[in-house]
């Protein structure tokens, strides 16, 4: 029987990522998901911000991270022709108060950003840039910022994918270690059985029902997002970073998230979350809130770490199971770059960063 070099488990974000970098290397490659195809439903919507949190921290090797997501983007968008995988029209982050402003205005200079990365403007140039934003004490403004369609995005990154020669599998299947530790059987629910070198789980919010990694400290985290329509064209193109996102997407349409529910018992959407998502809309934009309807609402879980950084590597049991999960809200920023860390540690023996490496949990 034919033997793949890895059989990846989960189509989303990391799976896709994690396959590429592989199948650049001239492995072969097994990618397996029964809930998505390449036609998929998805988010709508997801934001790419290395500026994070109330005090505009720069990401984790956010430089990296850009240029390996950018030059896959640019490889679909070649491949696809297509002008919709994102928006390139960078991310205000509003200054609501005195305190946020002052955080920013320090993160400019605390960091070493890159050139043409980020910039303040002022009350006056917010106002130009975006009138309906409310009031404020100034903005970041980043340049390299920018809105993924995400449905459209990975629909289209699978058919890549496929047309560079990864195998794609969308239905179940499980594996199982060989007796001889010589690789694994992958066996799919019709009853057909393929080998692979190695096994990466990269199942999304599922890997923590993979029983082999029930001993990391993975944390599910719900979130909802709601999907607003408005009564006329809105004028601006940007996303926008505060007190969640709210993102662009056609000529009248609004993301807005997200909710953080840490308790959960399924991934219903509630008319709790709506309200709090909802109010979001109304501290940010008072004028645009009472011209938009719901168009959809969804919820979804990311997975997160203590440090709230991915986890990728060996299982200590196995070292040919690997594990590539806990993108947290930062999946798309750290995805390929991450992936490629993965992929060289597989094949060149490149040491894995411990930040976020499997060992820093045994």
């Amino acid at each position: 029987m034919n033997k793949y070099y890895a059989a990846v488990f989960g189509a989303g974000i990391s799976g896709t990522a994690i396959a590429n970098e592989l199948a650049k290397r001239d492995k072969k490659i097994l990618l397996i998901d029964p809930h998505v195809s390449e036609n998929a439903p998805g988010a709508p919507a997801g934001l790419v911000n290395p500026a994070t949190g109330r005090r505009a921290k720069k990401s984790w090797r956010c430089q990296e991270c850009m240029e390996a997501l950018r030059e896959l983007v640019d490889e679909l968008i070649r491949f696809s022709g297509r002008d919709d995988l994102i928006s390139d029209t960078g991310t205000i982050r509003p200054a609501i108060n005195e305190k946020l402003a002052d955080n920013f205005k320090e993160a400019l200079d605390k960091y070493n950003w890159p050139e043409g990365w980020i910039r303040w403007i002022n009350e006056e140039e917010v106002s130009e840039l975006n009138p309906e934003i409310a009031p404020n004490f100034g903005a970041l403004f980043l340049d390299c910022g920018f809105t993924v369609y995400v449905d459209r995005y990975l629909n289209t990154y699978r058919k890549y994918l496929r047309e560079k020669g990864v195998k794609c599998r969308y239905e179940k299947a499980e594996y199982q270690a060989g007796e001889s530790g010589d690789g694994f059987r992958i066996k799919f629910e019709n009853g057909e059985v393929l080998n692979a070198e190695h096994v990466i789980v990269a199942a999304g919010h599922q890997t923590p029902g993979f029983r082999d990694w029930e001993y990391l400290p993975l944390h599910r985290v719900k979130g909802q997002i709601v999907w607003f329509e408005a009564d006329e064209d809105l004028d601006w193109n940007h996303a926008t970073s505060a007190m969640g996102y709210s993102l662009r997407r056609g000529d009248r349409d609004l993301i807005v998230g997200s909710t953080y529910e840490h308790k959960f018992e399924d991934l219903d959407t509630t008319e709790k979350a709506f309200n709090q998502i909802k109010g979001k809309l109304v501290k940010m934009f008072p004028n645009i809130a009472e011209k938009v309807r719901k168009k959809d609402q969804m919820a979804g879980v990311r997975v997160t770490t203590p440090n709230r950084l991915p986890v990728i590597g060996r299982h200590p049991q196995n070292k040919n199971l690997c594990i590539y999960t806990a993108m947290g809200s930062k999946g798309l920023l750290f995805s390929q770059y991450v992936g490629s860390l993965l992929a060289e540690h597989l094949i060149n023996n490149v040491q894995i960063p411990e930040e976020i490496d499997t060992v820093r949990f045994e």
